[in-house]
């Protein structure tokens, strides 16, 4: 935080609900300090937590030492400053005597500096049980007079479409649209924006995002760690509520929209809005669900099958992994098939969007096509945007070859995303933030399947701890036109047992071979007369 200015009449208060839950800890407190540490809060900002629990200043600060990434060359002085902004408050979460006493706290800090602006920021960091009780008394008792209030909300966003109903009402009740801020932790800032540039304002991506180039679009989500973190609230919701309902459609919806009619935040929620109701209701004849099991081979106990963590009741049918195929009904969209695919305990942990142009036919003699281009946005483990193609092989031989064409340039002093969606909601900008009437949509779409597990209780196909996933979630992506690339994806069958350096001669054995393959005969040595 910069230097207070003693002419700076506005005074920013952050009020952590819920702050002794683990997402305060790895999350929250670590995201604002280090944008403290950088000089990029707003001067005057001052952070409150309130929760139940007793919570006191100097002890809370070491709770949080393992998440914030310390340095001890350069963060000592500036790391005691930061928590001398840092207020704890208790209180009952159904107390409006005890909100009272948060809002005096927060005038007390306020009005310090003769700041005659007060603004607040309210992060819901609570479990859905005592939403209600958290909205109204913010509305009531917590609300600044002489600034503005704006209300961060965490997912689970309700269970289904029926409950999602009154969750809306009560928030929407209590706080204005341009006030709420339902945040998804997955949207990447700056891989968005380079999406939009890169289609908005290239006349190559612009005039092929559609049906007629586009065969289709695969969202993934995958983790290798097991499921241990809100353990009791994954096995009560399930990996489809927990991230395809919220964070993926977001992506879906982000990648599919028109383009809006200028930069007004509003208009781009529109367009969004636009195209979730043109999805069509999900089937369960378009759904794969998985769960994870012991691979017999892992000796690190905390490897094991889903069922058998000490934590997970022993009978759970709970899906760890999800395959999901959507189809939009609208004239650029309609035949492409958008795959949506996520999971626990896979090979690697990673997260991007594969959009799978059309293969074009290379060789009319002999009936070939080539590999499909692919444009690949990846948001973790790194920020990554690129085209795979193909390209001569270097040597005298006209050869092909796969390769990736970079087409994100790396900025200087970048926050990472969650830094960046805090100063989003700090400047107001609710670009990368759900509305309410979005997620309403988002129930419609995946209901009556969840309507479908929670009653029937499907049981999940098993899939080794480390593998890729169902082999039944492969063959329904290639059914629905997506091929997956052997130098990046490996298939469930090939098991386990290649080392690193196996894999590696594998990989590159198995793109020569394709691009083997996709060479047309006109290429070839012979027919180029060597």
């Amino acid at each position: 935080m910069l230097p207070i200015d003693p002419n700076n009449e506005t005074a920013y208060s952050f009020v952590v609900f819920g702050a002794s839950g683990r997402l305060a800890l790895s999350k929250i407190f670590p995201a604002l300090w280090q944008l403290y540490r950088d000089n990029r809060l707003p001067q005057g900002t001052k952070i409150f937590t309130f929760c139940r629990t007793h919570l006191e200043v100097g002890t809370y600060r070491i709770k949080c030492v393992p998440y914030m990434g310390l340095s001890k060359d350069r963060d000592q002085i500036k790391y005691n400053s930061f928590w001398s902004n840092v207020h704890c408050c208790q209180g009952m979460y159904d107390s409006p005597q005890d909100y009272a006493e948060l809002t005096a706290s927060m005038v007390r800090q306020e009005t310090r500096h003769n700041m005659s602006l007060a603004n607040r920021i309210f992060y819901l960091a609570l479990p859905p049980i005592v939403f209600d009780h958290v909205t109204l008394n913010i509305s009531r008792k917590c609300l600044s007079m002489t600034g503005w209030n704006r209300v961060i909300v965490e997912k689970p966003f309700a269970r289904n479409e029926l409950t999602y109903k009154p969750y809306q009402t009560q928030l929407c009740q209590t706080f204005k649209e341009s006030q709420i801020y339902m945040i998804d932790h997955y949207l990447s800032k700056q891989v968005i924006h380079n999406l939009f540039v890169l289609r908005f304002t290239n006349h190559i991506w612009s005039e092929t995002w559609n049906n007629k180039h586009i065969a289709a679009v695969m969202i993934s989500v995958k983790c290798e760690k097991p499921v241990q973190a809100r353990a009791d609230y994954f096995n009560q919701f399930g990996i489809i509520r927990d991230i395809m309902t919220n964070d993926m459609m977001q992506l879906l919806a982000m990648l599919t929209i028109e383009q809006p009619y200028s930069n007004y935040v509003e208009d781009m929620r529109d367009e969004k809005l636009k195209v979730l109701k043109q999805v069509l209701t999900l089937d369960i004849s378009d759904v794969i669900l998985g769960q994870y099991c012991n691979n017999g081979v892992e000796t690190d106990p905390t490897k094991v099958g889903y069922t058998q963590h000490a934590y997970i009741p022993k009978e759970s049918l709970t899906p760890t992994f999800a395959m999901v195929v959507l189809r939009i009904k609208s004239k650029r969209w309609n035949s492409v098939p958008f795959i949506l695919r996520v999971g626990k305990a896979l090979n690697e942990t990673k997260t991007e969007v594969r959009v799978q142009y059309k293969a074009m036919e290379c060789d009319r003699s002999e009936n070939k096509q080539s590999i499909p281009n692919e444009l690949v946005l990846r948001l973790s483990p790194r920020e990554q945007l690129f085209m795979r193609m193909m390209l001569k092989r270097p040597g005298q031989e006209l050869c092909l070859r796969e390769t990736e064409l970079n087409l994100m340039l790396r900025d200087r002093a970048v926050p990472d995303n969650y830094q960046s969606l805090l100063l989003d909601i700090f400047a107001g900008n609710q670009m990368l933030f759900m509305r309410t009437d979005e997620q309403c949509e988002i129930w419609r779409i995946f209901s009556p399947v969840l309507a479908f597990i929670d009653v029937e209780r499907p049981k999940p196909l098993l899939y080794d701890f480390g593998s890729s996933g169902p082999m039944a979630a492969y063959e329904m992506a290639a059914r629905n036109g997506f091929i997956f690339y052997q130098s990046d994806e490996w298939h469930a069958r090939q098991g386990m047992a290649n080392t690193s350096q196996n894999a590696s001669k594998e990989a590159i054995k198995a793109e020569s071979s394709r691009a083997q393959q996709a060479t047309p005969s006109w290429m070839t040595p012979s027919a180029m007369g060597s």
